[in-house]
């Protein structure tokens, strides 16, 4: 009983909590400031990718050093001498380095991407394998959303070794008949070009010509402008409008075929 008195009537037990409290409040208070200054320059052109990577860097760097400052508080409050224990990380910090060195490659690799300027918040990246566009950049991570199937991916900084930008335009070779005159064929593609150019998401598009005389068709290039996240669904619409113009203008895709002949005995 006696124990327990001396416990909660020990004051540095109330300033350790109180410490941790304002490290909390502080914390939040400057994670609001941080998601404010974002939302309200949302469309702000001024505000441009790399300022909105800053202050996430910013939010991520505040988070690590409000918690060490906490915790040297409520150490020094308790009596423990944080200057001994500090002199005395020498064979702990070697061993430490080595136990984290993936981790300290993830920070330093995180710096350099914000200093360097490889990429920022809003980019839209092909990083090995996966394409997609960058939502978070931390100090230890990156966090994009696959263009493809929309899912969330988290990628450690230090596996970044090469980002790829991805494109804004779409060139779909379209192969069409010689027996058809290339006027006819124009006219065609015009209505088809004005058609793409109605499709959400898609800015610019245009008749590139006539590129190649293949083997079975000549060859005619559409090029269009779009969000890169949007490649995929902007090329699906496309294709469905090309093949409908096409079909109302009862012209066929030509496609290699294979005639047999066969002896009748």
């Amino acid at each position: 009983m006696k124990q327990i008195i001396e416990f909660i009537t020990n004051k540095n037990i109330y300033i350790s909590i109180a410490i941790i409290v304002v490290g909390i409040i502080t914390y939040m208070i400057t994670k609001h400031i941080m998601k404010r200054m974002i939302e309200k320059n949302k469309n702000n052109p001024s505000l441009n990718k790399r300022k909105r990577t800053y202050i996430r860097l910013i939010n991520s760097i505040l988070k690590y050093v409000i918690l060490i400052i906490v915790c040297v508080a409520v150490l020094q409050v308790n009596g423990v001498n944080v200057t001994s224990i500090v002199a005395g990380l020498g064979l702990v910090s070697v061993i430490a380095g080595l136990a984290l060195q993936d981790a300290l490659k993830d920070i330093i690799m995180g710096f350099n991407i914000i200093v360097d300027d490889y990429f920022s918040v809003g980019d839209v990246l092909q990083i090995g394998q996966v394409q997609g566009k960058i939502i978070e950049l931390g100090l230890k991570s990156t966090k994009l959303k696959d263009v493809n199937n929309g899912n969330t991916l988290t990628i450690s900084n230090r596996s970044i070794t090469e980002a790829l930008t991805i494109s804004n335009q779409i060139d779909i070779d379209l192969p069409l008949p010689y027996e058809e005159s290339i006027e006819k064929i124009e006219k065609i593609i015009e209505k088809i070009i004005n058609n793409i150019k109605q499709i959400e998401n898609v800015t610019e598009a245009e008749y590139k010509g006539l590129y190649e005389f293949g083997e079975y068709a000549l060859y005619y290039k559409i090029r269009i402008f779009c969000k890169p996240e949007t490649k995929l669904q902007v090329r699906a619409e496309a294709n469905r409008i090309i093949k409908f113009e096409l079909d109302k203008n009862n012209i066929q895709i030509p496609y290699k075929q294979v005639v047999v002949h066969t002896n009748m005995m």
